[in-house]
């Protein structure tokens, strides 16, 4: 008992001795920001199967005192780009870096756009639902990928379509959350890094909030075919060429149970009846560090819970599913039997 309750202080203690460096000031806070995204919308959703070009566009902050960027807009992603899943295509906004100093959108460059994928309140709820799985890790670790609600007005330059507007959500950089944590992002293909090669505690951990959400749409190693390194996870080291200590940055929840769509079927090879069913995917080979994971999540509980009850935009049904959702895993972490069978037992070999 004593070791466990020390090893978790450790780890505890690792998270929180070196201070995060400066964050952008877009990712500085949880409040909703407002914007008009104006381009040719429509000529990026017809295209987008094939062809991820940008084109250009603006953003415009709106408030008291709007603000009006120049920016590329192109489509994003893959299924959901490519696989007729999607109405509304997923986008990358490139503020190229430009953007005036002391405005919100100061050294932005690439940002990834999370919208609904269809209309309807269904859908948009999804969305939601995976703007907390982001929240959720970055309750769990500093070594995560920050977001911030954003109310997006699309307005279609290529007709005279009616304004549409959908709340989603920005997604912080890879550099800028390497660089917040003191540390570089890597560029590497499949292989370049091993199982080994993986910081025992952040990869314990990503794992761990992986089943909590239970996701099985990632690899911290490796990549698809002709993809870089790796899937739904990017990683950051001590320096750009580190192949140690390396930390995997997981993203892209919405084939996670958490948020349950429609679409999300779980991945060839892990044989398991539906994303709602919990499959552990972490190495045996950091099982040593489990036990102190384990300890500092159920730790914050109730960080995770408020989380959800705090959300203004996701409704009371799905509040209450969430819940549910996060007691299951909850109830695993504190039965050590069934930690046993379906964490320490249930490993990935490598």
């Amino acid at each position: 008992m004593f070791k466990i309750v020390g090893a978790a202080l450790g780890v505890l203690v690792l998270t929180l001795a070196a201070p995060a460096g400066a964050q952008s000031r877009l990712f500085s806070d949880n409040s909703e920001i407002a914007i008009t995204l104006s381009g040719p919308l429509s000529t990026i959703q017809r295209n987008a199967a094939r062809s991820t070009e940008p084109r250009p566009g603006t953003v415009t902050l709106t408030g008291a005192a709007p603000q009006t960027f120049n920016v590329q807009i192109g489509a994003r992603g893959y299924t959901r780009r490519a696989g007729g899943i999607c109405s509304y295509t997923p986008l990358r906004l490139d503020f190229g870096g430009n953007a005036p100093r002391g405005s919100l959108f100061h050294h932005q460059g690439k940002l990834k756009l999370v919208a609904p994928c269809r209309s309807g309140a269904s859908y948009q709820q999804l969305v939601v639902l995976e703007y907390l799985a982001y929240r959720l890790h970055n309750e769990m670790t500093p070594m995560s990928f920050r977001v911030r609600p954003v109310r997006v007005t699309y307005h279609d330059t290529d007709n005279g379509r009616r304004d549409d507007t959908r709340w989603g959500f920005l997604i912080e950089d890879d550099t800028d959350v390497a660089h917040r944590n003191h540390r570089a992002k890597l560029d590497v293909q499949t292989g370049d890094v091993t199982a080994a090669g993986l910081d025992p505690d952040a990869a314990t951990r990503v794992a761990l909030f992986e089943y909590m959400i239970s996701n099985l749409d990632w690899d911290m190693v490796s990549g698809r075919a002709g993809d870089p390194c790796c899937h739904n996870n990017k990683l950051i080291g001590a320096a750009a060429a580190a192949r140690t200590s390396v930390v995997p940055l997981p993203y892209d929840f919405d084939y996670s149970g958490l948020v349950n769509a429609p679409y999300a079927i779980p991945p060839e090879g892990i044989r398991v009846r539906d994303v709602l069913t919990r499959f552990y995917r972490g190495y045996c080979r950091f099982n040593d560090q489990l036990p102190a994971v384990i300890a500092d999540v159920r730790a914050r509980r109730a960080a995770f819970y408020a989380a959800i009850d705090d959300e203004p935009e996701l409704d009371a049904g799905h509040k209450r599913t969430a819940h549910a959702f996060l007691d299951g895993f909850f109830g695993v972490l504190d039965d050590p039997a069934r930690v046993a069978s379906e964490l320490t037992n249930h490993c990935r070999r490598g």
